[in-house]
Parts: structure tokens; C-alpha cells; sequence
């Protein structure tokens, strides 16, 4: 009984005397993206490739080399790229499974020279974040 005793003393002088820190939260600061992701919540019109997802679908299946990659199985990546205003894109990054698939995911993507039609709000065009996520079964 005694030994309970002493522990639940020491407990509680441990929680007397613990000392809580109080950080003062700092504003943070907006990042450089913050201004590029914002419009793609309110976008009216989103940005549109040049015949639709037909052909955007086109391009891709006659770019994409099945030999450069390494894995098997069901593969998975999402492509992620920034359409400008003027229909240029640019900061192309793949994330996914497979660093072979992603690597030929953004080679591809990278060789689209067509100008997108750019996404709309208020009938102004803006700059947005497009996606296209891609399967592979081998």
C-alpha cells in the first residue's frame, strides 16, 4: 500500500510542478502557391485541352513508351502540372508507385506543345493546377 501511495504522490507533484509551454502561434506566411491553387477552387470554365479528353487521351497513348518500364503489375501515377492564363503549362510533377512510370508519365507530358484553353472565372482566364491520373495494368 505504501509503495501505490508514493507513486500516486510522485504522479501528482509531477503534475503540480510540470510546466506548460505556451507558444505564441505566429501568423503564417502565404506561400507562393497559395495565389496558383486558390483559382482552381473557383474556376467557372476549367482549363480544356485542345479536342477535349479525346485527344489529350490520343496524345498521351501515342507518346507513351510501355518498354521504359521497370515494373509489373497494376501501376498507378498522378500527373500534375500548371496551365498559364496564355495556355502554357509548366511545373509538371508525377507522384506514384512506380519511379519508371512517373518518369515516363512526365517525359510525356512534357513533349505536349499545344496551348490548353485555359481555365475561366468571371470570363477572365486564370492559371490553375490540372491533374491526370494514369493506370497501367502489365
Amino acid at each position: 500500500m505504501k509503495k501505490i501511495s508514493i507513486l500516486f504522490l510522485l504522479l501528482g507533484a509531477q503534475l503540480a510542478f510540470s510546466q506548460a509551454s505556451t507558444k505564441e502561434k505566429t501568423p503564417e506566411q502565404p506561400s507562393a502557391l497559395d495565389s496558383v491553387v486558390s483559382p482552381l477552387l473557383e474556376t467557372d470554365i476549367p482549363a480544356e485541352f485542345p479536342g477535349g479528353m479525346t485527344a489529350l487521351r490520343g496524345h498521351i497513348s501515342s507518346e507513351f513508351d510501355h518498354s521504359r518500364l521497370n515494373g509489373s503489375g497494376k501501376l498507378k501515377s498522378v500527373t500534375k502540372f500548371l496551365i498559364h492564363a496564355d495556355g502554357s503549362m509548366n511545373s509538371i510533377s508525377t507522384i506514384g508507385d512506380d519511379p519508371s512510370m512517373n518518369k515516363e508519365m512526365t517525359r510525356v507530358i512534357k513533349r505536349i506543345k499545344t496551348k490548353w484553353k485555359p481555365a475561366m472565372r468571371n470570363g477572365q482566364p486564370i492559371k490553375t493546377w490540372y491533374e491526370i491520373p494514369m493506370s497501367i495494368s502489365i
